[in-house]
């Protein structure tokens, strides 16, 4: 038996000696190798998708920080308003309820036009003297609000406030309707108990008026209620995510919660409707409701799971009455985490490859001195005394330590390489991204400054040249001409609107290379009764209702005439477009804040809400391409901006347009304005 099994051994130990050296190196190698790759594949699949969704978190709570803002600036843009009204009902001197009787009208449309849903007006003890919702009645205490009785104590302020239906029954119609919330069953959320919610959420400023003997004599407050009210989310919603889908379906979301319920959101349920009823998970109404701290992770939204952030809504008295949530489909991340893993595996397979066939043609001529060494061990040991093996040895042995240093060099840079590409794989396709649209924009806008470019050259020569025959020409009609000839005040007109016409090509080519200007005080009313004059006898003019409203003793504004012109014409001109030559078109002047104003309306037909934040780019037009380039308000805006004044525009689609120039005061003027204001304010 001993034998049978030294005989047994002695058979696989001569298997394993015909085995060569360089096919067990290379095994060895290869388990090495496959270990080291799949354990280094899995640790980078682990990176990238650790990286991805950390990325998806951050860009939810990001996006959460910019909600907040245009929530707080929403908020801000209702206590200017009411605050503006108080300071207006201040200084004028009237008894509180005969201003608010006198200014009715015009607060209706003002709420309507700011899309306010409740109005009204309190006296000193909160009870409430009028109401600008048609409808409505007045005589109840407004005084439990927090933010009324702030304003009570003489402090303008706005925030976040629940009223209940009672309340919003006296506040307007239909607000009482569009509060009322039923409670849809939500997977992942209780119910509360709750099967219809009444109560509204609403928006809320309050501002103070005071009487001449600087007590306060009532209030003026506003809101907008929050239930149903879809304009907030998505206009959140467009800032954010730009109506950016994933598979048919919204990338992000954005929600108003009163309490643990959805009141106002941009989730659609898959059987079709807003999730307005739903409510909020337990794990995000545990923390933030309950807890009132902010929430940001992963979390089961509706029907689908979001990478979400969440922060609570405090009232003024500093209770938590709501939610404020923004959130992106864990989906649209997941799928881009599997392709990048799927990508990476890829790689490291071909790398895997590549390098059994580098390695196998190294490894053959590595070991070929090892193999000599063996072949001249096997003579010696057959008494071939007098062949010897010299100094190999030593040097197979440094050549093998190299060898594998090498191979362990190579592993250790394929996997940096790896781990280096996987976790920046995802800011070069954003960055690649970017700069593709990048490209784009500037293509486009080099395609269109090409066209300006043409059109001021062909104006500069086909215009200029007749302009300069007709200056020459008449300027020799003009000498030829006696003193007292009736027509010399015409002549000398053409000679100056001639000139004019000069300035504005000169305006125009000057557009891009942003030419010096020659300021001096200009007189505004005579500013725009000149642009009005030039365009008054045209045809299009004709049917135009103009009226006009110039504040007296208006100070002059620091401008130069010409270009001052040259704005008001271009805005005029609009707006007789606007009407299609037909309509009423009012024109003001005022002092507002140390600059002087122009204000132009006209009962056209409008802007769009989506469009008017463009009116002002370069190329942007509504008019269609045959109506010109889109190049008038821009011109115009670079203008008043040159000058260090502003151009604002207001719109109501199918009402009209209303644009303000504002353009600063001479200094002489403005250092005796404010020299007037410090003599009143120490009188």
């Amino acid at each position: 038996m001993p034998r049978v099994v030294r005989a047994l051994g002695s058979a696989s130990l001569r298997r394993l000696r015909r085995i060569s050296l360089q096919a067990r190196l290379i095994g060895s190698y290869l388990v090495i190798l496959a270990i080291g790759g799949l354990a280094t594949s899995l640790v980078g699949s682990w990176i990238v998708s650790s990286t991805i969704m950390d990325e998806a978190q951050r860009r939810a709570e990001r996006n959460l920080s910019t909600a907040h803002t245009i929530f707080e600036d929403e908020a801000e843009r209702l206590r200017q308003t009411v605050d503006l009204l108080a300071r207006e009902a201040s200084d004028s001197g009237e008894d509180l309820v005969a201003w608010s009787r006198r200014k009715s009208p015009h607060l209706m449309d003002l709420r309507l036009e700011s899309g306010f849903d409740l109005m009204a007006i309190t006296d000193a003890s909160g009870h409430t003297i009028a109401r600008m919702v048609p409808g409505t009645t007045a005589g109840d205490d407004a005084g439990g609000s927090a933010l009324v009785r702030a304003a009570l104590h003489g402090t303008s302020a706005a925030g976040v406030e629940v009223l209940p239906s009672t309340r919003l029954a006296s506040e307007g119609l239909g607000l009482v309707a569009r509060a009322r919330i039923e409670a849809l069953a939500t997977p992942r959320a209780e119910s509360r108990g709750r099967s219809v919610s009444t109560d509204g959420l609403v928006l809320f400023a309050a501002a103070p008026v005071v009487d001449p003997g600087g007590e306060v004599a009532g209030t003026i407050y506003a809101g907008v209620l929050l239930n149903r009210n879809f304009a907030i989310v998505d206009r959140i919603w467009d800032v954010l995510y730009r109506g950016e889908t994933f598979e048919g379906n919204p990338v992000g979301s954005v929600t108003i919660f009163q309490g643990p319920l959805r009141i106002a959101t941009t989730i659609e349920l898959r059987r079709g409707g807003r999730a307005v009823g739903t409510f909020v998970s337990d794990v995000v109404g545990q923390t933030v409701l309950a807890e009132g701290r902010p929430f940001g992770d992963r979390a089961f939204v509706v029907e689908d799971w979001y990478r979400a952030a969440y922060e609570p809504i405090r009232s003024p008295d500093g209770d938590v009455v709501g939610i404020l949530y923004v959130g992106v489909l864990e989906r649209y991340y997941a799928q881009l985490r599997n392709q990048v893993i799927l990508s990476f595996f890829a790689i490291a397979g071909l790398g895997f490859l590549a390098i059994l066939g580098v390695t196998y043609g190294f490894m053959g001529n590595t070991l070929r001195p090892v193999r000599e060494m063996a072949v001249a061990a096997r003579r010696i040991a057959k008494g071939d005394l007098d062949h010897t093996i010299g100094d190999v040895g030593v040097g197979e042995v440094a050549i093998l330590g190299e060898a594998f240093n090498s191979m362990l060099e190579s592993i250790r840079r394929m996997r940096a390489d790896l781990e280096t590409w996987g976790s920046t794989l995802e800011q070069k396709v954003e960055e690649r991204t970017q700069e593709l649209f990048d490209m784009q924009s500037r293509m486009a806008r080099a395609d269109r400054l090409a066209s300006v470019g043409v059109l001021s050259a062909g104006v500069a020569h086909e215009i200029n040249n007749p302009l300069g025959g007709v200056l020459a020409l008449t300027a020799l009609t003009l000498e030829d001409l006696p003193a007292d000839d009736p027509s010399r005040e015409n002549l000398e007109e053409v000679v100056r609107q001639a000139e004019r016409c000069k300035r504005i090509v000169k305006g125009l080519l000057d557009f891009s290379r942003q030419s010096a200007n020659s300021p001096e005080p200009v007189a505004l009313d005579r500013a725009v009764e000149r642009a009005l004059g030039l365009v008054a006898s045209q045809a299009a003019f004709f049917n135009i209702d103009l009226q006009r409203e110039y504040e007296p003793d208006m100070p002059p504004v620091m401008a130069d005439d010409s270009e001052v012109q040259q704005v008001l014409l271009n805005i005029i001109l609009n707006a007789v477009q606007a009407m299609d030559e037909h309509g009423r078109m009012m024109v003001r002047t005022r002092r507002a804040n140390g600059c002087g104003e122009v204000l132009i309306s006209d009962s056209g037909r409008g802007i769009p809400h989506d469009q008017i934040d463009r009116v002002f780019d370069p190329f942007f037009t509504t008019k269609g391409e045959t109506h010109g380039t889109g190049l008038g308000l821009s011109i115009a805006y670079g203008i008043v901006a040159k000058h260090g004044g502003t151009i604002s525009v207001e719109s109501e689609p199918g009402k009209g347009t209303t644009f303000t120039v504002r353009l600063p005061l001479a200094p002489s003027f403005l250092a005796a304005d404010r020299e007037s204001a410090s003599l009143n304010s120490v009188s």
